[in-house]
């Protein structure tokens, strides 16, 4: 089994609908596979965190509060959360 698959099977349906919905709009509007891979990663682990919750459910705030965490316990820097943000800003607008 690909690690893919299995990071998948970890997630609620309403992340893997999410998270389906938004390759096929990258795909279509022909974004690189670096960008796609990590929009992709970046959303995953997102909704990984929030597992708890319906994506239609994720706010602003949990976002922010993602990025804090991601920054205080995975001590991640600037490009990382340069990363998150902008794969959470494509979700949401698309």
């Amino acid at each position: 089994m690909k690690g893919n698959e299995i990071s998948l099977k970890l997630l609620n349906e309403s992340a893997k609908f999410w998270l389906e919905k938004t390759l096929q709009q990258l795909v279509l509007q022909d974004y690189g596979k670096g960008t796609v891979r990590n929009y992709m990663q970046e959303l995953t682990l997102l909704f990984k965190h929030y597992n708890h919750l319906l994506v239609e459910d994720i706010r602003q705030q949990h976002i922010e509060t993602y990025l804090i965490f991601i920054k205080t316990h995975h001590l991640v820097g600037r490009a990382k959360c340069r990363s998150v943000a902008q794969s959470c800003s494509f979700f949401s607008r698309k």
